[in-house]
């Protein structure tokens, strides 16, 4: 596994960065650095109780649907779910 984000300390110092490799040495560091999660480069993996980014897409058109013709809304509702799809993908 790589690391797809830097991960840092509880005092905000970087400890790892991303595109390392994961050994069980640097894993054994970071426990006992403290660290309890890390995002790894990969497909993400469904996490129980989130929903699936296409459930949740869906929900977002379904909120926004009777504001659709403000362009302001339409417009934060295509930030939110762009902001959502590239968190998915990180």
């Amino acid at each position: 596994m790589i690391l797809a984000k830097e991960v840092l300390s509880e005092d905000g110092q970087v400890l790892c960065g991303p595109g390392i490799k994961l050994t069980s040495e640097v894993i054994s560091r970071l426990e006992r650095s403290g660290v309890e999660s890390i995002a790894v480069k990969g497909h993400p993996v469904e996490i129980p109780g989130e929903k699936p980014l296409k459930e949740r897409l869906r929900e977002l058109e379904d909120r926004f649907s009777r504001v659709m013709d403000d362009p302001v809304q339409r417009a934060l509702m295509k930030l939110i779910a762009e902001y959502w799809v590239r968190c998915y993908k990180e």
